[in-house]
């Protein structure tokens, strides 16, 4: 009891000749000043005035420095600008899963034979941001912003027969809309005997709320499509 009483008168004393408060410390630096640790068991209130009080931010904010003489401000990752992962998938399953698709005989009717690329495994999706449907492989945006894209693909050429092999595969992340409207495409030939054909495309595109996309995939033999992952990242307009 003497020791608190001690400490308190202590306290008060520092209080009335410094205004300033040290806790561990004969002088303080600050009207509050703790030398050790602290432990908050519910929020943390910043800014506000004498008279009103302040905010505890919401969750997922962080807080954030407005310099010498200014009270803190509760920001989201996404005002500072940062890439913030929405969607990763994977496939690591073949489709066909029996025989294969048809192939384009050439490059000049890519529509007609080109196939959505779908990942069977969904590692990781913010709904706020995008949705995919697993049924379609097609992909919506939910929040107008940059869009960052990259995937890696693969085709299966193991099945076609003798002198049907060699041709060029075309692999493009496009607009659903706009079939013309290509966010990433790649474009390359292959001789006889592939058996394997591995493409990786990055873009990055502004995308308004609603507006959709697919990654597709066609060949100018029979081809199916095999293993591979994407990333999709959000930035903030």
């Amino acid at each position: 009891m003497r020791k608190e009483l001690l400490l308190t008168l202590f306290l008060i004393m520092s209080f009335l000749v410094n205004a300033q408060v040290g806790i561990l410390t004969p002088t303080p630096q600050r009207t509050l000043h703790v030398n050790g640790s602290l432990q908050l068991v519910k929020e943390l209130n910043v800014g506000g005035s004498e008279s009103v009080q302040g905010t505890a931010g919401k969750d997922g904010e962080f807080l954030s420095s407005n310099g010498a003489g200014a009270a803190p401000t509760w920001r989201t990752i996404e005002s500072q600008s940062f890439l913030k992962m929405v969607f990763t998938g994977q496939k690591n399953n073949i489709s066909p899963s029996t025989g294969s698709y048809t192939g384009s005989n050439s490059a000049s009717d890519y529509e007609a034979q080109t196939k959505n690329y779908i990942y069977n495994i969904v590692n990781k999706i913010d709904n706020n941001y995008i949705s995919y449907d697993a049924n379609t492989g097609i992909f919506t945006a939910n929040r107008a912003g940059y869009y960052n894209i990259s995937t890696y693909l693969s085709y299966n050429l193991s099945l076609n027969g003798t002198n049907q092999t060699a041709g060029t595969a075309i692999s493009r992340i496009q607009s659903s809309s706009d079939m013309s409207d290509y966010i990433s495409a790649i474009s390359t030939g292959h001789g006889e005997r592939t058996d394997g054909i591995y493409h990786q495309l990055t873009g990055i595109k502004f995308l308004n709320s609603g507006e959709t996309f697919s990654l597709r995939c066609v060949y100018t033999q029979n081809f199916r499509l095999a293993s591979g992952n994407i990333s999709i990242s959000y930035l903030v307009p």
